[in-house]
């Protein structure tokens, strides 16, 4: 039996977000990295194998048209497929949420699930869901 803490990494822009959802993700028994760039998650991607990708879906909160997060859930399953993401926002319209959920050709979709940020609650249950064998 594999009793090794599931790996985590956390991409947020806005350093007290990473470090309260980390806080709360390490209290619940995972490992968990951040990053506060697309740069820095892809840089962390290839030097350690990730469970889980938590992704907020704007990665500079000066530009309201940025979608970074939603770029690099792409890069994510383009390179790195075992990795689940979650996306995390205070910002989803329902055209880049749908977006981000809906079936690729291959039935897989783009992210497991997405939520607000806030919840840190919901957060924890989900990350528990989505890393839970099926």
């Amino acid at each position: 039996m594999n009793n090794a803490k599931p790996q985590l990494l956390v991409v947020d822009d806005i350093r007290d977000w990473r470090t309260t959802i980390s806080g709360i993700l390490q209290d619940n028994g995972y490992q968990v990295d951040v990053a506060e760039s697309l740069e820095k998650a892809i840089e962390l991607l290839t030097v350690k194998i990730y469970d889980l990708a938590l992704l907020d879906l704007r990665l500079d909160e000066t530009n309201e048209e940025n979608v970074d997060g939603l770029e690099l859930a792409k890069v994510i399953k383009n390179r790195w497929s075992h990795v689940k993401v979650v996306m995390i926002t205070g910002y989803g319209t329902p055209d880049i949420l749908k977006q981000a959920m809906e079936p690729s050709v291959d039935g897989t979709r783009l992210v497991a699930d997405y939520l607000p940020k806030d919840d840190t609650d919901k957060i924890v249950k989900t990350v528990q869901r989505v890393l839970s064998p099926k």
